[in-house]
């Protein structure tokens, strides 16, 4: 499945956006989410206020 990431502001693949979550979350570390978006400001907010955020 593929839905609109506003961390990367760009469509991406349900496995890339669930790299980013766990990273958000602090579950995972930051080398399993692609470097584009552990570079961007604020990702961890911007991810855990996405409406594709799983909860």
């Amino acid at each position: 499945m593929r839905m609109e990431c506003p961390v990367l502001k760009k469509i991406v693949e349900d496995i890339i956006c669930f790299d980013i979550q766990m990273v958000a979350e602090r579950i995972a570390p930051e080398r399993t989410a692609p470097k584009e978006a552990i570079l961007v400001e604020n990702f961890r907010e911007i991810c855990l206020e996405c409406p594709n955020h799983d909860e």
